[in-house]
């Protein structure tokens, strides 16, 4: 006899998500987590969209601030503003959000083992090899986050107080930088003093650009907290499944490939893979395929589109950047934004901004067929 049904690798949003939902169903479920604390330390920005409570629980006493829009800066400082009427996304305290993910799945009945390295698995038989012991299970899940993903950019962060000036918390600030893309800089408020200020993307020099940002908007500022961590590269050719290993999360590379937030996308597949495991422990093993047509129905679309923005500002410079800033001010594209955007949904967005011919009007002309190509407009 097997030990487990379901042993999910990882106790972060996803496989917290994921345990909650097969142990709700009966299923006999363990999740193994290297950690001592769960959700330390902290390896992310936290900031969710107010979507997520579709697709997850969110308490309101992990909400820490609401934001409803964001200045967006160009390299040189020409700056968009968005906003809506009202909360867009929801900063969050990441360690508290993880840990009450897995009390949730603890209390729907899934065992938590911390402190359990993962030395190997063997997807053919179920098998999980852990600090000298193994266990078995019909379907082992993959939810060890992006160092498991096949490619990540480094991501920067710190926890900064402004003794200078006070911010609007309603507004996170942007900023892009051509060394980044397809990453960014943010600064997000968790109220008029306090902020996470941070960057992720390729360049190795990213500290030294996160310095001078922090210098270029405060005189008197004191860095209280530092944290690094990664953020996975989106890529269609990971394997979500493979005989019985289901993948999820940040090791499958479910993220957002213009901003890099995962919670909302991996909260849905959780419940695509809980469907597509039941289907395959009470009928056919082979049946957990179906996780991943699941998977292609909630975000493809949408993946791909976000994957022609993330390649169209990949070839664009800084001098190229601040060109597009300004023609979008011109053209009125902060009301088109302030209506049609969505931390999640961006789809609708870019199809009224082809809609109305916005797109090629604002790119150089001499990028234009580089661009076309990859619309195949």
């Amino acid at each position: 006899m097997r030990d487990y049904d379901v042993i999910i690798m990882g106790a972060g949003p996803a496989g917290s998500t994921l345990a909650r939902h097969l142990a709700e169903r009966g299923f006999r479920v363990c999740i193994l987590e290297k950690k001592k604390i769960i959700g330390v330390p902290l390896q992310c920005a936290g900031l969710v969209s107010h979507r997520i409570r579709e697709v997850n629980m969110l308490p309101d006493e992990v909400i820490i601030n609401s934001v409803r829009g964001a200045f967006l800066h160009s390299p040189s400082g020409v700056t968009l503003k968005v906003s809506k009427d009202r909360p867009e996304a929801h900063v969050i305290d990441r360690t508290a959000y993880d840990q009450y993910l897995a009390d949730l799945a603890r209390e729907a009945g899934a065992e938590i083992k911390l402190k359990t390295h993962v030395r190997g698995f063997k997807e053919k038989t179920g098998t999980v090899y852990v600090n000298g012991q193994e266990f078995s299970a019909g379907v082992i899940v993959d939810a060890r986050g992006s160092r498991a993903a096949r490619g990540k950019y480094h991501a920067l962060q710190c926890l900064v107080r402004f003794n200078d000036h006070e911010m609007d918390t309603d507004f996170v600030n942007l900023k892009v930088d051509s060394r980044l893309s397809p990453g960014f800089i943010w600064r997000i408020p968790l109220d008029e003093r306090t902020a996470r200020v941070g960057l992720f993307g390729p360049f190795r020099g990213a500290g030294d650009i996160l310095r001078d940002f922090l210098s270029d908007i405060s005189s008197d500022f004191q860095v209280l907290e530092r944290y690094h961590g990664f953020i996975p590269i989106h890529d269609n050719k990971t394997e979500t499944v493979r005989d019985r290993l289901l993948v999820i999360g940040d090791a499958a590379g479910q993220v957002k490939p213009t901003t890099g937030g995962g919670i909302v996308l991996s909260s849905r597949a959780a419940l695509a893979a809980a469907e597509a495991i039941q289907m395959a422990l009470e009928d056919d093993i082979k049946l957990l395929e179906t996780y991943r047509d699941g998977c292609r129905r909630i975000y493809s679309e949408e993946i791909k589109n976000q994957l022609r923005v993330q390649k169209t500002f990949a070839m664009l410079s800084d001098d190229d950047l601040d060109h597009i800033f300004r023609k979008m001010k011109e053209y009125g594209a902060e009301d088109i934004i302030s209506r049609y955007g969505d931390m999640d949904i961006q789809t609708p967005l870019i199809k009224e901004f082809i809609r109305r011919g916005l797109l090629f009007r604002i790119i150089p002309s001499f990028l234009l067929k580089r661009v076309a190509g990859i619309w195949k407009y």
